[in-house]
């Protein structure tokens, strides 16, 4: 059974700037190599979407139903709903990772 990958405005923008600082700051051969790691584990979602683990961060502040994958120290948050896998963030895992999830909690962004 094939799923659906519907990117929320956030992830998307969220891939654009990680693809982009790439490009600037290392050069364009680096940012296809990002940007072809991180689509293609995306797209592997459509076949497999277990493939994630729980988004232990998330349920430990009372969210459910998230999962996460990890690609190299980014963190891709998605949640399977019917036959959508809705990607709802991609996170730079370097990052204060509860922080950046409860802003966008607050936001409306993760419910």
């Amino acid at each position: 059974m094939k799923y659906k990958l519907v990117w929320s405005k956030d992830a998307g923008e969220e891939f654009f700037e990680i693809v982009s600082w790439y490009k600037y700051n290392v050069g364009i051969n680096a940012a296809r190599k990002i940007y072809v790691k991180i689509n293609s584990q995306i797209k592997r979602l459509k076949e497999i979407p277990g493939i994630g683990k729980s988004a232990q961060v998330l349920k430990d502040i009372g969210v459910n139903d998230y999962r996460q994958i990890a690609i190299e120290h980014w963190l891709i948050y998605y949640k399977i709903e019917n036959q959508n896998i809705n990607i709802v963030s991609i996170i730079d895992g370097r990052r204060n990772l509860e922080e950046v999830l409860y802003k966008k909690i607050i936001d409306g962004k993760i419910k």
